[in-house]
Parts: C-alpha cells; sequence; structure tokens
C-alpha cells in the first residue's frame, strides 16, 4: 500500500451558505449573434449589449476560428485587445470588468469568422464578499460553493469519480486588474459560462486561486473526493486542476497566489499518497488540442501546467516559470506534514 503521507482523508466541510442580504442580485448572461453587427474596413464588428456585463466569452457555427480578438469598454477608454483561446463548446472567458461595448475580430483561413460568431456577455449579480472559513482538514482555508454564491440548479454534472495523481496549474487569462473583494463575482461568472453556456454543467477547474492567496472550491465534489473536472481536455481524467485568476504570460503570479497552490496542490496530491516533486504517467484521450495521441502514456510531472500537455500558452510564460517554486514548496509542505 501507498503511505498517506500524513493527510488524513475526512474532511470537515462546512455547509453554511452566507447570510441573507437585500443587495445581492442574481447572475445573468446574454447572447448576441455578431453576424447582425456591421462589419468594418479592418474586418471588426462592434456590439453593444442591453445590460452592463463583466465576462464575456465567444461561441461560433462550425469548425473553431483560427483567431478570436476582443476588447470592451465602459466609461472609459477601450482595453487592450485579448486574443482568446477555444475550448469546449466556445472560446476560454475573459474578465473585463464594467463594459457595455465589445469589438470583436476573428479569422479562419485567412478570411473574417465574426459573423459566425455568438457574443456572451455575463454580469456575476452581486453578493456579500465572503471569507476564507471553510475548513478542510490539512488544507487551506477554503471559500466554499455556498459561500462565493454558486447556484447549484445550474450543475446539472453528476461527480465523475477518478483518482487523483498530478495537479494541472493554470490561469483564467483575465485581467489582473481586479480588486480580491471581486474575486467571488469572477468565479461565479466562470461557473456560469461553464455550466450553462458552454453547457459543461459546472465549474471546470476543481480551485481556483486569486492574487490574495484565497482558495476557492471549484468542481463540486473535487474536495471532497477525487472527480473528473473540466479543465484540460485529454487530461481532465486523474488530475486535479487549480487556476490562478489573472493573466500571468508579462506579470508574474504573487507570492501569495503561489503559497496557495502550493498548499492546495500539497494536501491533494497528499490525500492520494503521490509525492508533490514526483512524476507520474497519464494516459491521453482524445483532444483536438492536445500534443499527445488519444492512447499515448505521458510521462510528467506530479505538478505540471496545462501548457505541458495542450495547444496553449496556459498558464502564462510568467506563471509556467513558477512551477518549480509551486514543486518544491508543496514537497516541502508534505514533508512537514508527516507524523
Amino acid at each position: 500500500m501507498r503511505p498517506r503521507l500524513g493527510f488524513p482523508i475526512a474532511l470537515l466541510l462546512a455547509a453554511a451558505a452566507l447570510p441573507a442580504a437585500s443587495a445581492a442580485t442574481p447572475e445573468s448572461s446574454t447572447r448576441i449573434p455578431l453576424r447582425d453587427a456591421p462589419l468594418d474596413r479592418t474586418q471588426t464588428r462592434e456590439v453593444r449589449t442591453p445590460t452592463q456585463f463583466d465576462l464575456v466569452g465567444f461561441a461560433w457555427r462550425g469548425p473553431a476560428p483560427d483567431q478570436v480578438e476582443v476588447r470592451t469598454r465602459g466609461s472609459g477608454e477601450w482595453s487592450e485587445w485579448t486574443e482568446l483561446e477555444p475550448a469546449a463548446g466556445g472560446s476560454e472567458p475573459l474578465w473585463t470588468g464594467p463594459a457595455d461595448t465589445a469589438q470583436v475580430r476573428a479569422s479562419r483561413g485567412g478570411a473574417d469568422a465574426t459573423g459566425d460568431l455568438e457574443l456572451i456577455a455575463i454580469d456575476p449579480g452581486t453578493r456579500p464578499v465572503p471569507t476564507a472559513d471553510t475548513r478542510i482538514a490539512g488544507a487551506p482555508p477554503v471559500v466554499g460553493r455556498a459561500q462565493w454564491g454558486a447556484d447549484e440548479n445550474l450543475m446539472t454534472w453528476p461527480p465523475e469519480p477518478t483518482r487523483t495523481k498530478a495537479v494541472i496549474v493554470h490561469h483564467t487569462a483575465g485581467t489582473n486588474d481586479y480588486s480580491c473583494a471581486q474575486s467571488a463575482d469572477i468565479v461565479r461568472a466562470i461557473y456560469r459560462y461553464h455550466a450553462v453556456e458552454l453547457k459543461w454543467g459546472d465549474i471546470g477547474y476543481h480551485a481556483l486561486v486569486d492574487k490574495c492567496g484565497t482558495v476557492f472550491e471549484g468542481r463540486a465534489g473535487g474536495l471532497r473526493g477525487d472527480v473528473v473536472g473540466g479543465h484540460a481536455r485529454g487530461f481532465n481524467r486523474e488530475t486535479f486542476g487549480v487556476s490562478m485568476l489573472g493573466n500571468y504570460d508579462r506579470v508574474a503570479p504573487s507570492g501569495k497566489a503561489v503559497e496557495s497552490v502550493a498548499e492546495i496542490s500539497a494536501w491533494k496530491l497528499g490525500t492520494a499518497g503521490v509525492p508533490a516533486d514526483g512524476r507520474t504517467e497519464l494516459i491521453a484521450e482524445p483532444a483536438n488540442n492536445s500534443h499527445h495521441p488519444a492512447g499515448a502514456a505521458v510521462a510528467l510531472p506530479t505538478i505540471f501546467g496545462h501548457r505541458d500537455v495542450s495547444k496553449t500558452v496556459c498558464p502564462g510564460q510568467r506563471g509556467y516559470e513558477k512551477l518549480g517554486p509551486i514543486r518544491a514548496r508543496a514537497a516541502v509542505l508534505q514533508r512537514d506534514a508527516r507524523p
């Protein structure tokens, strides 16, 4: 039998939800076909939404575009253009902050593809700012699903059991210009986008970490046990997905975020008896953005980046550079936890 590395199996998850607050408003989403928006000489379409949004994504008809770029505007200047990578059913989402107008560029085979796109705009609603007081034995404090405001009526993907052999580190690729008081809004918006708009039935990540180091519970059942997530096509089984809120291609994740990723990774791997600084073997499943053919046996570190298995920049260059320190810190945490 494998050693348990000193981590208990039993989880002491609190089930209490946030107190009711009269100021709370529900989240909502709007879908707008871009084919009705005028196309200008730069192959750009502009659309104004009937209500304000904070997160955008795109769905399309037919094959995925080769490239999708978007920028948004609220009451101020236009944001920078951001390229969105494809996901199962659409694009990755982008946290924009308050906005009501989007400009979109998309191409397929060198030709304009914006007319095939549907803009998905999400308003996360409002909730009281939660605190990380859901306790899991041996793990860092976590903001539970009830605390960040998950509408469990949207959760239609029953937990599928698996076993955890590795942690995959991601970034959400949205803006870094958010306050940590907004983190629960970001998680709630991603949840609605994944569960409802992309029709996954739940949020894909098992855990999410903001720049202040706060850990949010993601996929239902993913902290209570070992459950298949939706975070790395071809490698969703036998892995635990942790995503840092923000874009860490040109900006390094904060020390607090790195520490929390190490802590949740050390704990989760420890519950399965897996060393954080070890190596494992995963079997690739079919995925059109994978580096590996279906059925291939792939040797990987037990903590690795999304880009190691998929055609993506995730978790960003500066985020990827932190994987070594995350592994080293997680290994220390596991050793310190041994009796």
